[in-house]
């Protein structure tokens, strides 16, 4: 008998990023508040609740841990230093509006500060680059670009360095 074995996915609520644009919380906060005080109530049982938000030329990724009582905002961007004030206010807000009982304090803590880390990597030989540039050029061309459509190639093994 074959044991079935279960995948454990993490329980996450996603949020529409439109509606926590910097338009639509600059625009109508109080709308932007109900709609994630209701995200709260609705994602109760979610360990996270994430979303992508753009406060102005580049995304981060917003994280809330209700049961941490956390808000990890990540900006990939460090070089330029972004005021994220009325994004707090927003979370907070709708999260002292909506309590959800069980998860966490009233306070929520704002991370967006994180450790410098550095990944390291292994050079790759030149040619092993080529051969992936030519295997993904091939796939594509013959997966998925329709071989009838006007960007088809019936030679995708050209060379062109």
């Amino acid at each position: 008998m074959r044991e079935e074995t279960k995948s454990k996915a993490m329980p996450v609520g996603f949020l529409d990023p439109e509606l926590m644009s910097l338009s639509n919380i600059t625009s109508d906060k109080s709308y932007v508040v109900d709609y994630l005080g209701r995200a709260n109530n609705h994602y109760a049982k979610k360990e996270i609740i994430m979303f992508p938000h753009n406060p102005g030329g580049h995304w981060i990724l917003v994280v809330i841990i209700p049961k941490w009582s956390k808000v990890l905002c990540f900006d990939f961007l460090r070089s330029k230093a972004c005021d994220h004030t009325l994004l707090k206010e927003v979370i907070d807000e709708a999260f002292n509006s909506f309590p959800v009982k069980g998860k966490g304090s009233k306070s929520l803590t704002h991370v967006s500060k994180f450790p410098d880390f550095e990944v390291m990597t292994n050079p790759i030989d030149q040619d092993v680059i080529v051969k992936i540039r030519e295997r993904i050029a091939s796939f594509i061309m013959t997966q998925v670009i329709n071989p009838k459509g006007e960007f088809h190639c019936d030679n995708p093994g050209l060379n062109y360095n």
